[in-house]
């Protein structure tokens, strides 16, 4: 299935699905509970053995902050799935299909994630994943921006959370994966920190030097003031 298809299928059952205020908090729900049913006895272990950043939350906030976020999700594609029908503005009606055609992918995405990230270990591919989960997640927000504007912030703490979550994703795959494609992220990182390490102390000479230099054409300029004088 192309992309176009996957977003005109996911467009199609989020249209008449969502229009249901139950079945639009309960998509979101439902499919994240299932989709981490599969990783639930790995993930507490797998997580703890990772080598992970220090601002990295602990495994057990996880599960609450999807479920308050998917529950926010899923009410915002309610509000966008009323501006759906015939009788709407087609001005409407076209951002309001497009946003919930980007909203079901993200869902699908997002429901791929954690089965990939914690029951088969593949963190680069989860990066991979949660990238393109972000990146539907912002054309959803902006979409449900032009269709309601309640619907539209609704959408702002689940695309924050996934800009959170794909920094730890990342963060992860640098410490703990193996493998060409990553050693060549380290090599970039090392060589991005040194350049910018080297320009650090580039600007600080320079500017060390300016200040010499001013404070001696400073000292020139009233030593002349004061030669005048006398």
């Amino acid at each position: 299935m192309s992309y176009n298809d996957l977003h005109q299928a996911c467009q199609s059952i989020n249209t008449h699905l969502a229009r249901y205020p139950a079945l639009a908090v309960g998509l979101p729900l439902i499919g994240g509970f299932l989709s981490a049913v599969p990783s639930h006895r790995h993930i507490k272990n797998y997580y703890a053995s990772l080598n992970k950043p220090s601002w990295a939350p602990p495994s057990g906030c996880f599960a609450p902050t999807w479920t308050i976020l998917y529950l926010s999700l899923g009410y915002a594609s309610h509000l966008v799935a009323l501006h759906t029908s015939p009788t709407t503005l087609s001005s409407l009606r076209a951002p309001a299909r497009t946003g919930l055609g980007y909203y079901g992918l993200s869902l699908a995405l997002g429901f791929a994630w954690s089965p990939i990230m914690f029951w088969h270990d593949m963190i680069g591919a989860a990066l991979v994943t949660i990238g393109g989960v972000t990146a539907s997640s912002v054309a959803m927000s902006y979409y449900f921006f032009k269709v309601d504007e309640l619907a539209g912030y609704l959408t702002i703490p689940y695309v924050a959370w996934l800009g959170y979550a794909s920094a730890l994703n990342y963060d992860v795959w640098i410490k703990n994966a193996k493998g060409p494609a990553v050693d060549k992220a380290r090599k970039l990182g090392k060589d991005v920190n040194d350049a910018a390490k080297h320009a650090k102390h580039e600007i600080e000479d320079a500017a060390k030097l300016m200040k010499e230099d001013t404070e001696k054409a400073a000292k020139k300029a009233a030593d002349k003031v004061d030669a005048e004088r006398k």
